[in-house]
């Protein structure tokens, strides 16, 4: 599968900002945008967040799924480990954009921040 088509660089943030913003009104800890694009040749962001419940992951997955539809980006339904709230960890994955939505118990054992740490860390707030 190739890799999809990269937005303009003013779309691209207002995505990352549309999803921080989600993630920050359904009270999401430890909210991480992560640029990819130089240490990755597909992948551009990683947006991680921490949640309580499987009731929160549903809820912020939802909305991001929702606000996206507008931006028409390409969507994979996948059934994989890790991509379901139950798992503790709710991935998705817009191509360009991967959202991870993890349980502090997921985060701490994946680390995903540290597995990517030379990633530039983006500040949105």
């Amino acid at each position: 599968m190739s890799p999809s088509p990269k937005n303009t660089p003013e779309n691209t943030m207002e995505i990352l900002k549309t999803i921080y913003k989600i993630m920050q009104d359904k009270k999401c800890e430890e909210i991480a945008v992560l640029n990819l694009e130089s240490v990755h040749s597909y992948l551009s962001f990683f947006l991680i967040c921490t949640v309580n419940s499987a009731v929160q992951a549903n809820a912020v997955a939802r909305e991001i799924k929702k606000a996206l539809k507008s931006f028409k980006l390409p969507h994979k339904e996948t059934d994989k480990t890790g991509t379901s709230a139950s798992s503790g960890w709710t991935l998705l994955d817009y191509g360009e954009f991967i959202v991870h939505i993890m349980t502090p118990e997921k985060r701490e054992y994946y680390n995903l921040d540290r597995l990517w740490r030379d990633a530039e860390r983006i500040e949105l707030s």
